[in-house]
């Protein structure tokens, strides 16, 4: 196998074709997708070969013994060696699996092809895996390392070090993993530095505070680390849109007199504004423009020029990645910020976290991936079980099985139907404008909630009275 891996080539390959009791050789380009050199493989057999293929659905290529070959992937995709054999069966009658002669042979060979084998990647990951894990065992250590200001110059320069390192990693040894790994525990111990920072200018700080300072760092080592690694700007975004979250709620709950939870409603409600414009801000990142609409006529005739396909693919592929980042940032300040309004919260505050978890549920049907989608279900469905878990503890046990226990046994039966028989299932139009207006009333829902929970109703009453 090593000698024939040795002789494949990038540019062409000669592969023998079997079809019936006939076989002949073709060299082929290697950079093709095979459906596209099927129609000028089969007239090498005779043309009564080509018609016979509408008759069967057409054919397939195979390895004896082997599932058909990817018809749309090239022939160095597929790793068809140079004088490797294949063959040419109709797709209704493709060749069957071999039987095995020995049963440990091949219970081995499953075992060895099993999509969950170790593999070297597997180990490398490992060991980056437990770098990270053991580098950011060290925010422990340091934050019992003596005097505070020990320890902030000791978190500041770990941190700096680290990103250094990331750059030189990155731009010199060209492992953009291990230096994103770098950056990232870099940006861990900078939020350390700035949590520190605070306790070492006023140690009677409220958390809120130290939230601020901690989230200021993050965010300066966020910067120099997405400057310093290039290829980590997705993953960079995505924390930055988190560290950015935190820091407006730690800023609101440090300079105005509203509490945790109050903060927390504010900025939830800016989460739910910012997420009307990911896709746009997820356009935008990748350098993408749409052109300007036309105003006259004399204005038809511009920006009419095509765009190159490979541009448009990279930069698509690159819309598709900023829009994951940023739900993901927002999900991740919304998983935080959430259960604040429960915990400690109360009756209007819950209210709040409960609508706004609606909201999140009817926006998740406008996202096609899977990562985005989840990223506006998990926040939403921790804020209901949060006021599950919040109105459980305050029951008696039989209130607990009444008002708990019963509703949620019957939204899950609920949930396991919609589950059977709603995906793939063509809906009226107006249930879709249904579901729009639904959307929009729980939005407006919104701001009169906030004011409540702000307590700006009472104080107005206040001063009117």
């Amino acid at each position: 196998m090593e000698e024939q891996t040795q002789h494949r080539t990038t540019t062409s390959a000669r592969l023998r074709f079997v079809l019936g009791k006939k076989a002949t050789d073709v060299a082929l380009p290697a950079e093709v997708p095979l459906a596209d050199l099927l129609p000028a493989i089969l007239p090498q057999f005779g043309a009564e070969w080509i018609e016979q293929g509408a008759d069967h659905e057409g054919w397939v290529v195979q390895r004896l013994g082997e599932e058909p070959l990817d018809e749309d992937r090239t022939l160095a995709e597929l790793n068809l060696l140079d004088g490797e054999t294949v063959y040419l069966r109709p797709r209704a009658d493709q060749l069957a699996a071999i039987d095995y002669d020995d049963l440990v042979d091949g219970v081995g060979q499953q075992v060895r092809e099993h999509p969950g084998v170790w593999t070297p990647a597997h180990t490398r990951w490992m060991f980056r895996i437990g770098s990270a894990a053991v580098l950011l065992f060290g925010l422990f250590l340091v934050s019992g390392a003596g005097a505070v200001w020990v320890e902030t110059l000791l978190s500041g320069v770990v941190a700096v070090l680290l990103t250094g390192g990331s750059a030189l990693v990155a731009r010199g040894a060209g492992k953009p993993q291990v230096a994103v790994i770098l950056a990232g525990v870099g940006v861990c111990y900078a939020a350390l530095c700035g949590t520190l920072v605070v306790d070492l200018l006023d140690p009677a700080a409220t958390a809120m505070i130290r939230v601020t300072g901690g989230a200021a760092g993050a965010l300066v080592a966020l910067a120099a680390g997405l400057v310093a690694v290039a290829d980590g700007a997705l993953l960079f975004t995505g924390a930055t849109v988190f560290a950015l979250v935190l820091a407006l709620a730690g800023l609101i709950g440090s300079v105005t007199p509203a509490s945790p939870p109050e903060a927390a409603a504010i900025v939830l409600v800016v989460t739910l504004i910012m997420g009307v414009f990911v896709p746009a801000t997820a356009f935008r990142l990748s350098g993408l423009t749409l052109p300007m609409l036309p105003t006259g006529a004399e204005e038809l005739s511009e920006d009419i020029e095509p765009v190159p396909h490979k541009l448009v693919v990279e930069r698509g592929a690159a819309t598709v990645g900023y829009s994951t980042a940023l739900h993901i940032g927002l999900g991740l300040g919304q998983l935080v910020l959430l259960p604040m309004l429960v915990v400690e919260g109360y009756g209007w505050s819950m209210v709040l976290s409960l609508v706004m978890a609606f909201l999140m549920f009817l926006r998740a049907r406008h996202p096609g991936g899977t990562v985005q989608r989840w990223s506006i279900l998990l926040p939403a469905t921790v804020a209901v079980l949060a006021n599950l878990v919040h109105i459980g503890l305050e029951q008696s046990p039989f209130g607990r099985l009444m008002v708990v226990f019963v509703p949620v046994f019957a939204v899950g039966t609920v949930l396991l139907l919609l589950g059977e028989r709603l995906p793939g299932r063509r809906l009226r139009p107006y249930w879709g404008r249904a579901v729009e207006i639904l959307e929009s009333v729980t939005a407006v829902a919104i701001l009169p909630i906030l004011l409540q929970v702000l307590h700006v109703y009472s104080y107005m009453r206040g001063l009117a009275g």
